[in-house]
């Protein structure tokens, strides 16, 4: 998932039938609510304090269910999940909002064991909110699957006395009978032995902008799925495959590569695809700096873009994605082991910069493209400038 998107949620389609109805109506239907995550590297755990879960109709918000739990994120992967709403009655009408409102517990455990707190923005007085629009019939039910990307939704802070974990949530919502799914196995090319730990996204391409849909990992037996796509979407698998050890430091890097574009659609709701992967013989690296500074609320994300043979076209995709780390020095990026070739592979270093206000909602702004020529071995400076 790209984090340029982050609350905005694909609802593909009438989330249950579409006769209209009124929202005044004593007849309901039915709605449970389930939580999933996207992979992450860089922490043991992320913990999230969920409340309340409510949804909002043209007469206020409502709520579904009241869970008041500590959910670890990093726990919902590989088709696991956490039924926050289990069958909850929901008047007919029209929804235009969800929110997650969350307590005070929220934590983040590092790779080494230290467990700091986890500061969530308008999280525990607006709740975390979901912009979505749907119709529901009397006597109809959904089954609702909120993707919370943790990978793309942890930030830092650590300038002067405020220094914090910042949870900027990436959600989006999906009602799983209206998705599909696209799943394979990955390898090392030349000696078929399955490639674990593989960060695998499923990507869509707008005018020549690719944004990222969903992302999960590759099993130890080098497998992945790629569950919860839309339907009658065209999406592409990429993967650039990084191995960390237990410290979370990159100890391999391979070639990227892509898919052509596979499309789900009702007749054809799930597709395949397989790849072996190269070692990369060479890499580099892309550092910056971020100014202005990113000031609380504020967080900023880099992506690093390269152009990729997709069924013989060639299309931009987002090859890696990291958070930018706020320091005393001021706002840094950090984009290691970029695979590249002599003299130089040409990346396009992207960044995109979110705030939220008072009332939960968030405002993107996406800084000029830089274009990083990563040379083997080298260490690229791409300064990105967000506009005044």
């Amino acid at each position: 998932m790209q984090a340029r998107e982050i609350l905005i949620v694909a609802v593909l389609g009438a989330f249950l039938s579409a006769c209209g109805s009124s929202g005044t109506s004593s007849d309901s239907g039915i709605m449970s609510v389930r939580l999933v995550d996207a992979p992450s590297s860089g922490y043991a755990e992320v913990n999230v304090d969920v409340r309340t879960v409510e949804i909002r109709s043209d007469g206020g918000w409502v709520t579904l269910g009241t869970p008041d739990r500590v959910v670890n994120l990093l726990s919902l992967t590989g088709g696991v999940y956490d039924t926050l709403v289990d069958g909850a009655p929901l008047p007919a009408g029209h929804y235009g909002q969800m929110r997650l409102v969350l307590g005070s517990r929220n934590t983040v455990k590092l790779l080494d064991g230290t467990v700091a707190p986890l500061k969530v923005p308008s999280g525990q007085q607006s709740g975390v909110k979901l912009t979505v629009s749907f119709d529901v019939q009397p006597g109809t039910t959904a089954d609702v699957y909120l993707d919370f990307d943790a990978h793309r939704s942890i930030f830092v802070h650590e300038a002067g006395a405020s220094g914090k974990y910042i949870l900027r949530p990436t959600v989006r919502a999906y009602d799983r009978l209206e998705t599909g799914s696209i799943s394979g196995t990955f390898t090392v090319a030349g000696t078929l032995a399955p490639l674990p730990g593989a960060v695998v996204t499923a990507q869509t391409v707008a005018g020549g902008v690719p944004s990222v849909v969903r992302s999960v990992t590759t099993d130890a037996a080098g497998r992945y799925v790629l569950d919860l796509l839309p339907r009658d979407g065209t999406y592409f698998v990429v993967s650039q495959p990084v191995i960390l050890d237990t410290a979370g430091a990159i100890v391999a890097s391979y070639e990227p590569r892509a898919s052509a574009g596979l499309t789900i659609t009702a007749a054809a709701p799930v597709r395949t695809f397989d790849a072996s992967f190269t070692v990369a013989t060479a890499t580099g690296n892309v550092t910056g700096a971020i100014t202005p500074a990113a000031v609380l609320p504020q967080v900023d994300s880099v992506d690093a873009r390269l152009p990729l043979d997709a069924g013989g076209v060639l299309q931009p995709f987002i090859v890696r994605s990291v958070a930018a780390t706020v320091a005393t020095t001021g706002e840094t990026h950090a984009i290691s082991a970029l695979p590249t070739a002599a003299p130089s592979r040409a990346y396009t270093i992207v960044g995109t910069r979110r705030s939220v206000d008072a009332e939960g909602s968030d405002t993107v702004v996406t800084i000029p493209a830089v274009s990083a020529a990563v040379a083997p071995g080298g260490t690229v400076t791409a300064d990105l400038t967000f506009p005044p």
